[in-house]
């Protein structure tokens, strides 16, 4: 090969070369990972629902990815611990905006961490759904700001409804754990308390992760109510709690929240959980959350905290999936196609969110009984 044939040549490689890339830059190789994060309870007492999530959300990715992930990317899920705290939970939401780069959070599980998490949220245009949070404040956290979980606004009016029309119970003990779960769902149950015409005998509120509760039990039990009811964040203090009014005496009637009516709240409260009545909301629905059950009993064993909770949780995965291939990373385009997003037909049922992202079709309450250990529905 002469030397002009050299040059020649060389020149066509590197017009190649150079061509090649400038193709590659327009039309990307498939492949790659698309990264999300999750804030909830990974440790302290709520961290059975953390871990609970965790679990449903590795069941979807995997599901997902196997199916193709989000246009040929797969989905990826980055895991904070907010410890059922404002403060964790705002650490972890910066960290996960600033070092990871996320555009979706799912979270927070407590509404303290789903509240303290909204306005950096907001700031930066990172979607957030949260599948446990029921705080009535969050209504109004901001327009990036979903959940697919009932508001305590109308899940804790129908517990006061419950207690005082349908039981007949007019002078009830409130024992509150002070968080915003725990405010949020007391606020309301006084209000329509009153409204109703029935009379609070006892308020009182304890810090989170409270174990000793003899001192608020005694007023309680001076005050001799008609009923007793448990408001606590997490099934381990409102178990505890409740052993505890049991021991002191006290045999009115008593009546707690879904944080306590996982395995977790009835193994604290051993035998004093018998005939306690608390308010689910509706679990797993028909054939897609028997399907669920299916999937997750065998890996993960039963569910410990909360049936709902699993199953919202494995939705929001999905339902976060379905914006992401509709928009990529455009968290703006995820919104609005959140707020048009028709029905979702997933383990919960059939369920659409506002204008204020909260859920619209998820049945807000169920009444449930303990018997010897078992749960029983109510009618």
């Amino acid at each position: 090969m002469d030397k002009i044939t050299k040059i020649i040549v060389g020149v066509i490689v590197v017009v190649v070369i150079i061509w090649g890339g400038y193709a590659l830059m327009g039309k990307p190789a498939a492949g790659g990972t698309i990264t999300i994060g999750f804030v909830g309870p990974l440790t302290g007492d709520a961290a059975v629902y953390g871990a609970e999530e965790k679990n449903a959300i590795t069941l979807a990715l995997k599901e997902i990815n196997e199916a193709g992930g989000i246009n040929g990317k797969t989905l990826a899920v980055v895991y904070e611990d907010g410890k059922c705290a404002g403060k964790d939970a705002t650490t972890a939401a910066q960290k996960l905006i600033s070092v990871d780069k996320v555009k979706v959070i799912l979270g927070g599980t407590c509404s303290g961490e789903t509240l303290a998490i909204a306005p950096i949220a907001e700031q930066n245009k990172v979607i957030v759904m949260s599948a446990f949070s029921s705080s009535p404040d969050i209504t109004a956290a901001g327009d990036y700001i979903f959940r697919n979980s009932p508001s305590d606004l109308d899940v804790a009016k129908g517990y006061a409804n419950y207690i005082v029309n349908k039981k007949g119970y007019k002078n009830v003990a409130i024992l509150s754990e002070n968080t915003e779960y725990g405010v949020g769902v007391r606020k309301v149950f006084v209000d329509e308390m009153n409204n109703l015409g029935g009379t609070v005998t006892t308020d009182e509120m304890f810090k989170q992760g409270e174990r000793d509760f003899r001192g608020m039990i005694a007023k309680i039990k001076a005050a001799n109510p008609q009923a007793v009811f448990v408001n606590p964040q997490a099934g381990a203090t409102g178990g505890t709690a409740i052993k505890q009014i049991r021991e002191a005496g006290i045999t009115a009637p008593i009546f707690s929240t879904y944080t306590f009516g996982g395995e977790d709240g009835i193994k604290a409260a051993g035998t004093a959980a018998n005939d306690v009545v608390f308010f689910d909301v509706v679990g797993l629905s028909g054939e897609k959350g028997k399907a669920l059950l299916d999937k997750y009993v065998p890996i993960y064993g039963n569910i410990a905290g909360n049936t709902f909770d699993v199953g919202a949780r494995y939705d929001t995965v999905f339902i976060i999936a379905g914006a992401l291939k509709q928009c990529g990373e455009d968290s703006e385009c995820m919104k609005d196609y959140l707020y048009a997003m028709g029905n979702y037909d997933g383990v919960l049922g059939s369920y659409k969110f506002d204008a204020n992202g909260d859920v619209v079709g998820i049945e807000p309450m169920t009444v449930k009984i303990i018997k010897d250990g078992k749960i029983e529905e109510l009618k």
